[in-house]
């Protein structure tokens, strides 16, 4: 099988946790599959506009599967498609987090935007030593404009159940960041699988003809639908087992070690 589109997760996988961009290693390898021909597709759950320049150093994606596939997008910045979470879904998580004073913020088209305890979240990105990308949005009328893609908060794990006692009509999804109290808020019908569909139907490629590489619980239904579905070893456990197989850890470079073994004729120049 000849794959035609890589796509990649950022933070755990081609980024290790405290480091500010992407290791060289990674970024060079990225490319040089790309020049071969192999289009390279970032999937995230961070928004477009989230994503700070430098992160990814050289690597310039042919497409973007942002806010967990609530907004894709191709190299030029034109959608693909794009779902927004309603009013009260919205207007549920203010309240949840607001009664208890857990960090909450949104993904816009501009950015993200913390409405809830941002100097938490400015804190904490200043702490990791990376890029403070976060909005300060707690006068709380950026959504008047129009509504944002998806949520992400910092909370207990065990106060998801309250959460839903009180709106689990809402359908909403929360995705933890392993054992950390960070998590991405989705909408029933938002998914990186969704936004890989997207691509397929705007290149024509086949999803057979795909590699995808994640770590985390967003990322499962992507490794599941990709012809070749990869988790960084160390990932979540519903990640890992919807792979086909593992790579090593962001800290060793795992993508770079994994273009090569898929891709060897882009690396046939290098000199032994």
């Amino acid at each position: 099988m000849q794959y035609r589109l890589l796509t990649l997760d950022i933070d755990g996988t081609l980024r290790p946790g405290g480091e500010s961009v992407v290791p060289r290693e990674n970024v060079e390898a990225v490319c040089a599959v790309q020049k071969a021909g192999v289009k390279v597709a970032i999937a995230t759950g961070r928004c477009r506009m989230g994503i700070p320049p430098k992160m990814l150093g050289r690597i310039r994606p042919d497409y973007w599967i942002c806010a967990a596939g609530a907004q894709v997008l191709d190299k030029a910045g034109t959608v693909l498609s794009t779902r927004t979470m309603t009013n009260e879904q919205m207007y549920a998580l203010v309240d949840f987090f607001e009664d208890y004073e857990y960090m909450l913020g949104f993904n816009f088209d501009d950015g993200p935007y913390v409405y809830v305890n941002y100097e938490l979240q400015h804190q904490r990105e200043v702490q990791l030593g990376g890029v403070v990308y976060a909005i300060d949005g707690e006068d709380q009328d950026r959504h008047l404009e129009n509504m944002p893609f998806s949520a992400f908060g910092r909370m207990p794990h065990e106060a998801v159940e309250e959460f839903q006692k009180r709106y689990g009509y809402l359908g909403l999804r929360f995705l933890f960041y392993g054992d950390d109290d960070g998590c991405d808020i989705l909408t029933p019908d938002q998914d990186k699988a969704l936004g890989l569909e997207s691509i397929c139907a705007a290149s024509g490629i086949d999803p057979a003809e795909v590699v995808s590489v994640g770590d985390g619980s967003n990322d499962r239904d992507i490794l599941a639908r990709a012809g070749l579905g990869v988790c960084v070893q160390g990932g979540d456990e519903l990640a890992m087992q919807a792979a086909d197989r593992s790579c090593p850890p962001a800290a060793e470079c795992g993508v770079a070690q994994l273009c090569r073994e898929v891709w060897p004729e882009a690396f046939s120049h290098e000199k032994h």
